[in-house]
């Protein structure tokens, strides 16, 4: 009798049958890609396979992807891509999340889940629902997306928490495009796009809450010693120039502030913060001398709408406050507000209707609901407290803590003057927070951290 044995096929080579099929079609897809564009666009080529080669070092690359992220969010309206719905910021954004989900789907990288994350993601959940009471789903959606890129930054930067290097690359990539997003700026005003240094394609305010933010990280970076001691000196000074001139007030409070906590808790450091001031104090005093017509203008136009804007605000304010009171639960729907200042007044709109409210927590709470807002304001103050743990356990790089906190601090007070809450700083700030005391709590040299703070 013949006896026939049935053996099961190799488990590797059915592994490997199952993604010859896929791997073959992308393949013979890139090919003819190639051989069209060859064809009928051959100049680019060459930026078109740069292009690709950076797209696949992004995916395959995590910590290459999140510095793409951290260039694009100063140069947001700096730089256009033909649409004015896609920014650099969403494509930066979406290469770094599917970076990020390869990176866990391989186990390459773990997720480290926390109170802060729960209450991230307990805001984009109120957003959403949110959004089924917006007037206008488009205005809605934008927000959405805006805040979906930077809650995802928040989720990918904390995973690099004890990653030192990461995080010192990460403030040298957000310091270097800050600064040319304000030469940009400067640019703008001296050529008379403007008379205040401004974005191409956005607001001096938004690009000055951006850089007033950054500033206290790129002063951490002065730490260095040598030539990128020099190099961090330009940036402070490029920075600092480009922020002046966008005659922010908002942001002149939020740095003002920082200041004055430095001054009284951490006297240690306020050298290199003087000695710097004194470098940008100096670079204005050129460009005030040289461009005398252009800073002229720019403080004469400033001088005649301060006052209605302080009005303007006032009137934002009262109008957010109302809507509060009116829809407290879920809001007007996120990005809708200016959809309702003329109507809480019984009134037909008109141009002059303030667009936001100009007041970050406000605009939170009349849009997205007081639940939301009160997720916002536990998000901010536990991030503080991770951060005066950091300080007080001294867990992290050097003084990065410290710098932490006057970003930190700069982002909350600017927040009371403007609305940017679906803007980086914000989140980043948190997310730093977050890694040092993710740090702390896993550091078997220090401490242990209360549990959950």
């Amino acid at each position: 009798m013949t006896v026939v044995t049935v053996t099961e096929p190799p488990r590797d080579r059915l592994r490997v049958g199952l993604w010859t099929a896929p791997v073959t079609a992308g393949v013979m897809a890139a090919a003819a890609a190639v051989a069209v564009a060859t064809t009928w666009w051959p100049l680019l080529v060459i930026p078109g396979a740069v292009a690709g080669g950076v797209l696949v070092a992004a995916l395959v690359r995590l910590d290459l992807a999140l510095l793409l992220f951290a260039a694009a969010v100063p140069l947001e309206y700096s730089v256009s891509l033909g649409n004015p719905q896609l920014t650099v910021v969403k494509l930066a954004g979406a290469l770094c999340f599917a970076s990020f989900a390869i990176q866990l789907a391989t186990r390459r990288r773990r997720l480290r889940l926390d109170a802060t994350h729960a209450m991230v993601l307990g805001i984009l959940s109120l957003i959403l629902v949110a959004d089924v009471a917006a007037t206008s789903l488009g205005d809605a959606a934008l927000v959405t997306v805006r805040y979906v890129s930077y809650a995802g930054l928040y989720f990918v930067l904390t995973a690099f928490a004890g990653d030192h290097r990461t995080l010192e690359r990460f403030v040298w990539v957000l310091s270097v495009a800050s600064a040319i997003a304000g030469v940009l700026a400067v640019r703008n005003l001296l050529i008379g796009f403007d008379t205040r240094a401004t974005p191409t394609y956005g607001d001096a305010n938004d690009l000055a809450y951006i850089l007033s933010t950054t500033l206290p990280l790129t002063l951490w970076l002065l730490r260095r010693r040598g030539v990128p001691r020099l190099v961090v000196l330009t940036l402070v000074a490029v920075i600092g120039i480009a922020d002046a001139l966008t005659l922010s007030r908002g942001a002149a409070v939020g740095l003002g502030c920082a200041l004055v906590w430095m001054v009284v808790t951490h006297r240690s450091q306020l050298r290199a913060v003087l000695a710097s001031s004194m470098i940008v104090a100096a670079c204005i005093g050129v460009v005030a001398v040289t461009q005398q017509a252009q800073i002229s203008l720019a403080l004469r136009d400033k001088g005649i709408v301060a006052a209605s804007n302080v009005d303007h605000r006032f009137d934002a304010w009262r109008s957010a406050l109302l809507l509060i009171a009116a829809h407290p639960l879920i809001g007007v729907g996120p990005g809708n507000f200016q959809l309702y200042t003329a109507a809480v007044d019984n009134r037909p709109p008109t141009p002059d209707d303030p667009t936001v409210v100009h007041n970050t927590y406000l605009e939170v709470g009349a849009e997205v609901g007081l639940p939301a807002l009160a997720l916002l304001l536990a998000y901010v103050l536990t991030s503080f407290r991770r951060l005066h743990i950091a300080m007080r356990r001294q867990v992290g790089p050097p003084s990065f803590a410290i710098a932490a906190t006057a970003s930190m601090i700069v982002a909350v007070t600017a927040a009371l003057t403007l609305s940017e809450q679906y803007y980086a700083p914000l989140w980043l700030m948190g997310a730093f927070a977050t890694c040092l005391w993710q740090e702390a709590k896993a550091s078997p040299d220090v401490a242990s951290v209360d549990p959950a703070p």
